[in-house]
């Protein structure tokens, strides 16, 4: 069965006061289902609920991860892996949905989301949760492969699909933050001018955004900007 990368719209979100240029703004929050053989490889999987704190401060509004996937006929039985491109609570808080599922995550990001203020601490640790800790690059299925880039966090990661074709598909996450943002490192190799590298800690994320970029991927798509890259 050729693979399939299916966008998923989980969430938009208000960013809080104190967002540096962004404060005030609507955010998007988006997973990916990739169609396999084996079963569906979820790619992060949006904001959960009964944080009184996310609620306070981002004012999400959800859309469940069962009627998102129901809108390209699946449901979470069809669900064999997770992929976390990290532990913030955007991008693992449907993960208890899954007990028993496989979760795909690197070693460092687990030891990070464990630690105080870091996300939310029950979309983490819950009844079930069934992590496989990796350090590096790793197989998930065949076609299917999880590409370490730390930046954003220490411990982000990336999925690359290959589906057969001459380029692969990349699921970016939060390695780069936006399609316009992708289109400047792919030109000019380096980041905007104006550009805040969106929140990035070190210089890994430059470094892990051009390890994307030389992939030469035919289409790239992002967490938070539902425009997708095509080369």
């Amino acid at each position: 069965m050729a693979l399939e990368v299916l966008p998923l719209h989980l969430a938009t979100f208000t960013f809080p006061e104190g967002t540096p240029k962004l404060a005030g703004q609507t955010g998007e929050v988006l997973g990916f289902a990739v169609r396999h053989r084996r079963g569906i490889v979820l790619f992060d999987t949006g904001i959960g609920e009964g944080s009184e704190l996310v609620d306070r401060f981002y004012r999400p509004v959800r859309r469940s991860l069962v009627d998102a996937l129901a809108d390209h006929d699946h449901a979470l039985a069809d669900v064999t892996a997770i992929v976390n491109s990290h532990l913030h609570f955007d991008h693992c808080g449907n993960n208890a949905l899954l007990p028993g599922v496989p979760i795909y995550v690197q070693e460092g990001e687990l030891t990070a989301a464990r630690a105080p203020r870091y996300t939310v601490p029950d979309w983490v640790d819950f009844p079930g949760a069934e992590y496989r800790v990796i350090d590096g690059s790793a197989a998930v299925h065949d076609g299917i492969r999880v590409l370490a880039t730390p930046g954003h966090t220490s411990g982000h990661q990336s999925v690359v699909v290959d589906a057969g074709e001459d380029a692969p598909v990349v699921l970016a996450g939060q390695a780069v933050y936006t399609r316009a943002e992708y289109a400047h490192i792919a030109e000019h190799r380096s980041l905007p001018q104006d550009d805040d590298d969106a929140g990035a800690p070190d210089d890994r994320y430059l470094a892990s955004a051009l390890t994307l970029v030389d992939l030469g991927p035919r289409r790239v798509h992002f967490s938070h900007d539902a425009a997708v890259w095509t080369g």
